[in-house]
């Protein structure tokens, strides 16, 4: 069984080793065996991953949203999402209903949200942090497929540019579930607060979790051939 840590890249590391300690490399083996693979040998996926949240770098804050869309005949949906500083501190954190729509329009909604809050709060650079994979990939360039109109990707886009530095980067659901608790809870207790001691107590639960940085076993799904 095969592991991977999901974790930040090299740049955003926020420990350092000490200077003192040395990595030594492991001796030589006397002897060695290399087995070929076969050409048609699929390439190496794990099967399960470690996720994370991690804080921001100093003077920048990260922003997690989340949609969520009710396709039971309620038609409920809701957004939620945090903003957070480098010390993993709540700067301000909402949740509320929204108008029934297809998710990945509901997503964007809370991206939208989230960026207006970060403005408002005069910060200049910003991580934007979700988990819908296809919504990162548009704005990161790497895909064109879409799920918004693009009058909605237009205002994100523009959204972005008001900050002197953004960054926008896809997290697991696991890494996400404080802005997806928040989501769920625009059911019972909707809202915008910027203290923690006055949120829902299984929202509390998921900021303290990450503040220990709790780690989550993920596993992912087989691809067959």
């Amino acid at each position: 069984m095969a592991f991977f840590y999901a974790g930040p890249p090299p740049a955003m590391s926020l420990v350092q080793p000490p200077s003192s300690l040395l990595f030594l490399s492991p001796p030589a083996p006397r002897c060695s065996i290399s087995t070929a693979l076969s050409p048609s040998s699929p390439p190496f996926q794990p099967s399960r991953i470690i996720v994370r949240w991690m804080p921001p770098p100093a003077g920048w804050c990260k922003l997690n949203f989340d949609g969520s869309v009710f396709n039971d005949g309620s038609q409920r949906a809701s957004i939620g999402g945090v903003i957070r500083g480098c010390d993993g501190r709540v700067v301000v954190a909402f949740s509320e209903r929204t108008e029934h729509w297809t998710v990945g329009v509901v997503e964007a909604r809370a991206m939208i949200h989230g960026l207006r809050l970060a403005l408002s709060c005069f910060f200049e650079m910003i991580f934007v942090e979700g988990d819908d994979l296809v919504l990162v990939q548009l704005l990161r360039g790497e895909e064109t497929q879409t799920r918004i109109p693009a009058a909605m990707h237009d205002e994100i886009v523009g959204l972005l540019c008001c900050f002197a530095e953004c960054e926008v980067q896809h997290i697991y659901r696991e890494g996400n579930s404080v802005a997806h608790v928040l989501c769920r809870q625009a059911y019972e207790r909707p809202g915008t607060w910027m203290e923690p001691t006055v949120m829902p107590a299984a929202v509390c639960a998921k900021l303290d979790d990450d503040l220990r940085g709790v780690l989550h076993d993920r596993r992912l799904r087989k691809r067959h051939a």
